[in-house]
């Protein structure tokens, strides 16, 4: 497709706007289905099955993000972003004229493909926005990400009880159609710095193969032959191996881990992972406590629906208000005081509900509440982190490698914690209920990450000062734009 464009420049805003739109395709497509999983399961019977719609999502999301992010660097982040996006059309088009169980899981396999767009975005956001308010421009776009989740599980909600199941497809299809128009119409075009063949798809595939081998292996644990999940995590992490090998000898690799020295790359994929694996994930706990009876001794007996709105708030609280209020201390203090600001909430929403067994209840809302708004702060402060490392051209690839790492401790940091609730329960009339030390034991494991989280923290704030000096082809977030034209883009 031609990156010709009708408009000569485009504002900022409109940029923005443009490159959240897309970033909401991808957080309404990762989010829909979960609540249309209960009409799937009346309506095919195996709910086995049926999770492969969630499954195959994530698997082709976490393989393919940090090798279209590479071809985004390489043949232009617009074109690769449109393509992104065209593919989401189809994937959403397969599910809804196919609607037979084979054909949802196809579909949404192919859906998956707009996990890249976040990473793109992020490229894009970087090759046309000034220094000055790159920062900014970054965080609205995690925050998207963010507050993605209950605005997509809102609409998937009125849909899926006003029409069926099948309206979210047709939905999706939509909205992706609608943001390709836009981004081919409006959207600048993304200038190339290769061709195909300075990517090295080879060992990319093999990255791919291994993340997916690695994370279906993690799903599997627990649901069929221990052995078959143990010969996938190792056949995927020998292939892991291979493959940074092979990027490290090859002058084109896919993804480039020689990046990974640099400290600030370094540690800010180290937080994705903790923030996934020990907080976003810890999320499946405040789920189970909320709805949880009151005559467990620990619980606030709420339903479904009032569970969900309290995480939902907490949640776009987050995105919308955190997240850019991440850029702010970011500009005035530099990356590692938003790091630390985020890090201390989770910390402090974990004590907090380390409490709720002996004050109230009422706690767990409270501290819950605490602990997503600090994981707001925190997804919008690591990307920035990862930018001040990485070079320009590197910029997608690095962006969609970090969403690999968030990925794969969303797929390991549930299996923890519900082994956790678990392993101590009790019984309640006919029901077999987590007990209150399950609890108590899930809120420490939180308490942990938040203390890992700030002593990475920490970590950043010595690298930050000793890169103080880097490169002008990494991204600095303390200078402000001079150019008279910062508020457009061309």
């Amino acid at each position: 497709m031609s990156e010709t464009r009708v408009w000569t420049q485009v504002s900022s805003p409109v940029l923005i706007g443009l490159l959240m739109l897309a970033e909401m395709n991808h957080a309404f497509e990762q989010n829909m289905i979960q609540l249309a999983l209960p009409h799937l399961y009346a309506d095919f019977g195996d709910p086995v099955t049926v999770g492969w719609s969630i499954t195959g999502y994530a698997l082709v999301a976490a393989a393919t993000a940090a090798t279209a992010g590479r071809l985004g660097d390489v043949l232009g982040r617009k074109r690769v972003l449109i393509a992104a996006l065209l593919l989401g059309t189809a994937g959403s088009m397969v599910a809804l004229l196919w609607p037979t169980l084979p054909g949802i899981i196809l579909g949404r396999a192919i859906q998956g493909t707009t996990g890249a767009i976040l990473g793109l975005a992020f490229g894009i956001a970087r090759e046309r926005v000034g220094e000055r308010n790159l920062a900014m421009v970054l965080s609205l776009l995690s925050g998207t990400a963010l507050i993605g989740g209950p605005i997509g599980q809102f609409v998937a909600g009125l849909l899926i009880d006003g029409v069926g199941w099948h309206a979210i497809f047709a939905f999706s299809a939509g909205l992706a159609a609608l943001t390709v128009v836009l981004v081919w119409v409006l959207l600048p075009g993304s200038p190339a710095t290769g061709k195909l063949r300075d990517v090295d798809l080879g060992s990319g595939l093999i990255f791919a193969a291994a993340v997916a081998a690695i994370l279906l292996g993690i799903t599997l644990i627990g649901k069929t032959n221990g052995a078959v999940a143990i010969a996938l995590i190792t056949a995927g992490a020998v292939a892991l191996a291979a493959f940074v090998i092979l990027s490290v000898r090859s002058p084109h690799p896919a993804v480039d881990f020689r990046t990974f020295k640099d400290g600030r790359v370094a540690v800010a994929h180290a937080m994705m992972f903790v923030m996934a694996f020990g907080v976003l994930a810890f999320w499946l706990v405040l789920a189970v406590a909320l709805q949880s009876p009151q005559a467990t001794g620990l619980g606030l007996g709420l339903g479904a629906a009032s569970t969900g709105a309290v995480m939902g708030i907490a949640s776009i609280i987050g995105g919308a208000i955190a997240s850019p209020l991440s850029s702010v201390l970011t500009r005035k203090f530099g990356v590692p005081a938003a790091l630390g600001a985020g890090s201390a909430f989770v910390l402090a929403g974990a004590l907090i509900l380390l409490l709720s067994p002996v004050v109230s209840p009422f706690l767990l809302a409270v501290g819950g509440g605490i602990a997503i708004i600090g994981s707001g702060f925190l997804y919008a402060a690591i990307p920035i982190l990862l930018m001040t490392g990485v070079p320009v051209e590197r910029t997608s690839e690095a962006g969609n490698v970090n969403q690999v790492m968030k990925s794969v401790g969303l797929a390991a940091g549930p299996l923890m914690f519900s082994a956790i609730l678990a392993s101590q329960t009790l019984t309640l009339g006919d029901k077999t209920l987590a007990a209150p030390g399950a609890y108590v034991t899930g809120f420490t494991v939180l308490a942990g990450a938040g203390v890992i989280l700030l002593v990475l923290s920490g970590i950043a704030a010595f690298v930050v000062r000793q890169n103080r000096t880097a490169s002008t082809s990494t991204a600095t977030f303390d200078s402000p734009d001079p150019s008279p034209e910062a508020d457009y883009v061309h």
